[in-house]
């Protein structure tokens, strides 16, 4: 079967101005590379009500809008995805960042404190009642979080990870909202996609990705022997060199037209796992990096974090408990909040122009490793202003995937949202691995894939032709 298609101890950013759009190679190469973009604009002051806005904004013009909701269970009636009880450490959030442009599509994107949220409901629901386009739901993919009933591990359920067919061919996707606290949730995070598309403001989005280096992360943690053998390297204490990895932090700044930043979006791939199986319901790294951008740019300004291809990426640092364990950890998010900040205070606001935003979904029919059965899996393409790409994949694609996406990509910020799901096709897809890695072995290429090993080339192929469609 074929696939088809329906339509070490510093952290810092070295710094040397680049043409966007340089190769990868090159990119990394130098590791000196800053490609940014800025986009957006049109009129002279901000708006309170979407209402206003919409009546006062230019054609073209790029409308965002922030929301935040507070989604952390009651206590004593949290369970990880073992099954496990939670005690509560941090609060869990859902952020919205609501973008639509004047007389054009909106999109709500929204990151969710989870390991993994997948809600046709939210989806169906938000666009529905509040008349948003589309609907990204993309997980922070903290491991030390709840889940609902139906997809805790366990009999007689078993590891729905590990069956041979998609997890939304054989679990009733629909019906985990039977679970109160998951369909509270639901609820939760609909509002507040209403309440980020009701209170708009005329935007600038400025957008960029630099090499980043941090004493914390993050290594590749198959290693393969020269006998062909696989290892899983779960942490990586004594920081020993691994490949392929992605030492590269992308960023998406909205700003309102006086120059205000109110909305920081961070993009690196790294399993947050740092706090796994210690019995806590934490955000892990990725919380402490929104808490500190938030400290350093006010209380007007919404942190996002968005996953990228983490599929086999860790943290240097695991099973971190205690007052040391949690300081290691605030440190690692710290980090790389301070290299995404410092990353886009080279790249400055740009002279007010018009934007666009444009959205391809595509879901691709690819073929299963095992039977003569296939699986139907949706990405969604955002492109702003002909500059910035985003692309959703319902899975944890492995690195290399993502360092593909910007090879092959027109655009040179183009950003691989790992574990987001838009609304189409299965709500998860599990691991997807290289051919290469398929080949090797171990965790996440044999083990917790469904998919024909060649699904991730197909996934980056799409998203490229995506990319440049939208661009034209």
């Amino acid at each position: 079967m074929t696939p088809t298609m329906k339509s070490q101890p510093a952290d810092r950013i070295l710094k040397t101005a680049t043409i966007a759009g340089t190769s990868r190679r090159r990119f990394l190469a130098t590791m000196a590379g800053v490609a940014g973009v800025a986009v957006g604009g049109g009129a002279s002051r901000m708006f309170a009500s979407a209402d206003k806005a919409a009546t006062d904004a230019t054609a073209g013009e790029i409308l965002a809008g922030t929301a935040k909701v507070d989604i952390t269970p009651k206590e004593g009636e949290a369970w990880d995805i073992l099954g496990k009880k939670l005690e509560i450490k941090d609060r869990l959030y859902a952020r919205v960042l609501f973008l639509k442009q004047q007389g054009g599509a909106s999109v709500a994107i929204v990151s969710v404190d989870s390991i993994m949220f997948a809600s046709p409901t939210v989806v169906a629901v938000a666009k529905e009642k509040w008349g948003v386009d589309h609907v990204l739901l993309c997980s922070t993919h903290t491991h030390s979080c709840p889940m609902p009933e139906g997809l805790i591990i366990k009999p007689p359920t078993g590891d729905w990870t590990r069956n041979v067919k998609a997890p939304g061919d054989f679990i009733d996707w629909p019906a985990l909202s039977s679970d109160p606290g998951y369909a509270a949730m639901e609820e939760k995070i609909i509002a507040a996609i209403g309440e980020a598309s009701k209170n708009l403001f005329p935007a600038r989005v400025i957008a960029g990705q630099g090499p980043f280096v941090s004493a914390y992360m993050a290594h590749n943690r198959r290693k393969v022997h020269p006998d062909g053998r696989v290892e899983m390297m779960w942490d990586n204490p004594k920081r020993l060199p691994t490949e392929p990895i992605d030492p590269t932090v992308g960023f998406l700044r909205v700003e309102d037209l006086e120059g205000k930043t109110r909305a920081f979006l961070v993009h690196y791939a790294c399993h947050p796992v740092g706090t796994m199986g210690s019995g806590i319901v934490s955000r892990d790294f990725p919380g402490a990096t929104v808490d500190y951008i938030e400290e350093q740019l006010g209380k007007d300004c919404l942190a996002f974090f968005m996953q990228g291809a983490s599929g086999d990426l860790d943290p240097y640092d695991m099973n971190l408990t205690g007052k040391s364990g949690m300081d290691l950890l605030r440190q690692a998010g710290i980090s790389l909040g301070k290299g995404a900040l410092r990353l886009s205070e080279s790249i400055p606001s740009p002279a007010s122009s018009p934007g666009s935003i444009k959205v391809q979904k595509t879901l691709l029919t690819i073929p299963n490793k095992v039977g003569d059965i296939s699986t139907e899996v949706g990405i969604s393409t955002i492109v702003i202003n002909n500059q910035v790409a985003l692309v959703t994949v319902p899975g944890e694609p492995f690195i290399q995937h993502q360092l593909d996406l910007r090879e092959k990509s027109p655009l040179a910020n183009s950003f691989m949202l790992g574990i987001s799901y838009s609304g189409e096709g299965s709500p998860f897809v599990v691991y997807i691995p290289t051919v290469k890695a398929a080949k090797e072995g171990g965790y996440g290429a044999q083990e917790c894939t469904f998919l024909d090993p060649g699904a991730g080339a197909t996934i980056v192929d799409a998203a490229v032709k995506s990319i440049q469609e939208l661009k034209n």
